[in-house]
């Protein structure tokens, strides 16, 4: 007999916004974003023990699971029994507090006005916070876009200044190769003209051709 396996769930509660910055002020709650009442404060459903949870599959001692059609009831009833003692004491936690503020004594409402204030002040940091964070990422982003600009400009410079100095290079080379070809063309031809000239000496028809 094949058996299948659950997803886990995974609990409920209640979801915060916002964590409290470490960089604010420590006397702040970091629950100061939940709903009133906050956690701290205790009813009489806190002193009501909630039992653990039990896998069903795996009974508490002394039972045992003998084979595969054990029944369990009894779990699933205990787990039950946990699941709604648990939601009495939310309801009683954030469903009966509501007339406190308003009907309770006077610390009572002192502490409810107490909350929301401390929620309004940690709500105004955070924003200044998160606003100062966005302002220092900002003005990195810019110093290193402005870094990266001046680093393109001086390697573009420098291409152009290499570039340069290659170009010179190459045509001063050039010109070299060609004064050092004239000046080895103009001696060649002073020599022939050299030599014919002493043929001419001996004999005065030019066989060659190289005078006119």
């Amino acid at each position: 007999m094949s058996t299948t396996t659950l997803p886990k769930i995974s609990p409920i509660s209640t979801p915060v916004p916002t964590k409290c910055p470490r960089t604010l002020s420590a006397s702040l709650s970091t629950n100061s974003f939940g709903p009133y009442p906050p956690r701290e404060l205790s009813t009489s459903m806190e002193l009501v023990r909630i039992p653990q949870r039990i896998n069903p599959l795996s009974p508490p001692p002394p039972k045992k699971r003998i084979n595969m059609a054990w029944e369990t009831v009894d779990q699933h009833w205990h787990n039950e029994a946990r699941r709604i003692m648990m939601q009495q004491r939310e309801h009683q936690r954030y469903h009966s507090a509501w007339s406190k503020p308003f009907y309770g004594q006077p610390a009572e409402k002192e502490q409810y006005r107490k909350h929301f204030r401390e929620t309004l002040k940690q709500q105004m940091q955070d924003k200044d916070f998160q606003k100062n964070k966005f302002n220092r990422e900002k003005t990195q982003e810019s110093a290193m876009s402005i870094a990266y600009d001046n680093k393109c400009k001086k390697e573009d410079i420098d291409k152009y200044i290499n570039k340069h100095l290659y170009l010179q290079q190459y045509r001063n080379q050039n010109k070299t190769f060609m004064e050092d070809h004239w000046e080895t063309r103009k001696q060649n031809k002073f020599l022939e003209d050299r030599i014919d000239r002493e043929k001419l000496r001996y004999n005065p028809i030019n066989w060659s051709c190289s005078l006119k």
